[in-house]
């Protein structure tokens, strides 16, 4: 279809009769662009200040997007929708990064937090599997013997504000002096303290009773297991003395021995502290009527400290002595033979 220059002048000039308009319409829809010719530069120029009719507007924007879109309209639009989407993801992103508050410290960001962990206790178990006794040294050069059965148990490191042991069975204890850091152990909830001396405690798991025996020193016994309750206890120990306790009956016995009496040797015990083993088994010649032979030599760095009740029979005393000192006796025709 072919518009003249005129028509096309008198359509701009919207002075078209609608015959007219409908052909250059028509003519506008298209062609991909208007004649340069068509427009002088004072006309444009004059245009620029007088808006377009909405007629005409829509008329040469319509031709104008057939022409120039055409069959790539589809792939146009996809290019738009892509572009407005990533345009509403950095605006996005923009507005969250003004409303962030500024960091006053931004480096102290970076470093990480360090993360404190609980005081972690690491035990030391020492359980007597064999059927002998043991012996043990502990960190603060503390003693013990650990009898067939029993298990010892202690903290690493050993010595804090004190030295707590935890013990299931019998063991005896030889405690080194400490008086800043007493000696705690702890059997079938009753606790045993003291700064330092020698005590014997037995606390068989299979066995309602719980007794400790005082040696040397002095030593503080108390339940903590009944703390608040009518059946707690607390007592002081000395030497010589021991306490029963049946916490199924809630049954206390303390024996409570004169050691005047002890020490004047009435026959009714024997008390010791350090002393060579030979002497011990002299005196209890002397109160048996027997003979006990053994090598001088075997048992010249050996000592003893503990109780000897005299009512027992010497063979019983004697196996408590050897068992305890990693001895063995024999009876023999002239009496008790003792060796290694």
């Amino acid at each position: 279809m072919k518009v003249s220059d005129q028509l096309l002048d008198k359509y701009f000039k919207n002075k078209c009769t609608p015959e007219e308009k409908l052909l250059v319409d028509n003519y506008l829809r298209e062609i991909d662009e208007l004649p340069d010719h068509l427009v002088r530069k004072e006309e444009w120029d004059d245009a620029e200040d007088q808006p377009l009719s909405y007629e005409k507007s829509e008329a040469i924007f319509e031709a104008i997007t057939q022409k120039t879109l055409g069959k790539k309209n589809k792939h146009l639009w996809l290019k738009i929708t892509a572009v407005a989407a990533t345009i509403l993801v950095v605006i996005t992103i923009g507005l969250f990064l003004s409303q962030k508050p500024v960091s006053q410290n931004p480096i102290a960001e970076n470093i990480p937090q360090k993360i404190e962990k609980p005081n972690e206790i690491n035990w030391k178990s020492i359980v007597n599997y064999t059927d002998r006794i043991q012996d043990l040294t502990l960190p603060d050069q503390s003693i013990v013997k650990i009898y067939p059965g029993a298990e010892l148990r202690y903290a690493i490191p050993f010595v804090k504000s004190k030295r707590e042991i935890y013990l299931e069975g019998k063991g005896y204890f030889q405690v080194t002096k400490d008086k800043q850091h007493p000696f705690v152990v702890y059997a079938k909830g009753v606790s045993t303290t003291a700064l330092g001396t020698s005590f014997t405690i037995i606390a068989n798991p299979k066995n309602k009773l719980i007794k400790v025996q005082l040696h040397t020193g002095k030593v503080w016994v108390r339940d903590i297991d009944s703390v608040g309750k009518k059946s707690s206890f607390s007592r002081i120990l000395l030497p010589g003395n021991s306490l029963v306790f049946n916490r199924i009956k809630n049954e206390l016995k303390v024996e409570i021995l004169n050691t005047a009496i002890v020490k004047a040797e009435t026959k009714i015990e024997l008390n010791f502290t350090q002393a060579p083993l030979v002497e011990v088994f002299s005196k209890l010649e002397q109160h048996y009527k027997t003979k006990i032979i053994y090598s001088a030599e075997d048992l010249s760095e050996i000592s003893f400290t503990g109780t000897l009740k005299l009512e027992q029979p010497i063979n019983k005393i004697l196996a408590e002595i050897t068992e305890l000192n990693k001895l063995k006796q024999e009876k023999i025709a002239e009496g008790y033979l003792i060796k290694k």
